[in-house]
């Protein structure tokens, strides 16, 4: 070994171990590259055991979470059908209301034209049943009894619309239903004396839409929408927490390789030339 000029030269030494600097220095950058390409600081367990396992343990819960939120999204579609059927029939209803007012009053029109205000009322209510009977989410039917509205552990059961089940009304010690004011019904308003009857049972019918829609959209704006937004808090917060342990930070990630070039070309200089300079390695340092 000898000293010239404060520099260290170790005949056969020095560049096999800058050799070996210049193997270890590569590898780390290859992982580096690797941080930047992938934009992940954990690729494999080795990398960093503890931090793999608490991002995947977040990236469990991040699942969960996003789940539900798409199960209340679907809710509250579903919730959004079932309130449109049920404002459509509510208005059919209405205007069944109005003629069955118009054919109580028996001496302002003709039996024909009494005739044909109950016929427009039975198509009316033909169209609400139909509503009812074909509205669907999913393959699933709303209005027909027995369908349910989920958030988390919440839930909401809907009303059937048929016409069979809806306006139910005792009158005179006899139970009628909205099906009896159609066209041959026991309420029928062609026929004298059942105006005053149908209308109480159509008024009924038409309280419990509009109860039905009540019940619905209070459900999806105070059990849904409330939870609808604490979930995407909580997601916003997991990714976060999750990204902040798992994802690469660029900047440190672009220092580190800048450090790594240096000690690269550092290691180069001493294998090639055969000596090893701490002074001057320093200033390649910094």
């Amino acid at each position: 070994m000898s000293t010239i000029g404060g520099s260290v030269g170790v005949n056969g030494g020095t560049p096999g171990l800058a050799v070996r600097q210049i193997g270890t220095v590569q590898r780390q950058q290859a992982g580096v590259f690797e941080q930047l390409a992938t934009g992940l600081r954990i690729n494999r367990g080795a990398d960093d055991p503890a931090g793999l396992i608490s991002s995947e343990n977040l990236r469990a819960v991040l699942a969960e979470l996003e789940a539900e939120s798409r199960a209340l999204e679907r809710t509250r579609q579903a919730a959004d059908v079932a309130d449109g059927s049920l404002g459509a029939i509510g208005d059919l209803l209405i205007e069944a209301e109005a003629l069955a007012v118009a054919n109580a009053n028996e001496g302002g029109l003709s039996d024909a034209e009494r005739e044909a205000n109950q016929m427009e009322i039975n198509s009316m209510l033909q169209s609400g049943d139909r509503l009812a009977q074909r509205c669907s989410f999913a393959d699933s039917p709303l209005l027909r009894g027995g369908a349910s509205l989920h958030a988390g552990d919440a839930e909401l059961s809907i009303a059937s619309a048929a016409v069979t089940d809806l306006g139910e009304t005792e009158i005179d010690g006899s139970p009628y239903r909205l099906s009896d004011v159609g066209s041959g019904g026991r309420l029928d308003t062609s026929r004298e004396g059942t105006s005053g009857a149908a209308i109480e049972v159509l008024r009924e019918a038409r309280a419990e839409i509009l109860r039905s829609r009540g019940s619905v959209g209070s459900f999806v704006s105070n059990t849904v929408e409330p939870r609808v937004a604490t979930l995407g808090v909580a997601i916003a917060n997991t990714a976060s927490a999750e990204s902040s342990i798992r994802d690469t930070d660029y900047a440190q990630a672009t220092a580190e390789l800048n450090r790594l070039n240096l000690l690269e070309a550092a290691s180069l200089t001493a294998a090639t030339v055969g000596t090893f300079d701490p002074a001057r390695i320093l200033t390649l340092l910094g």
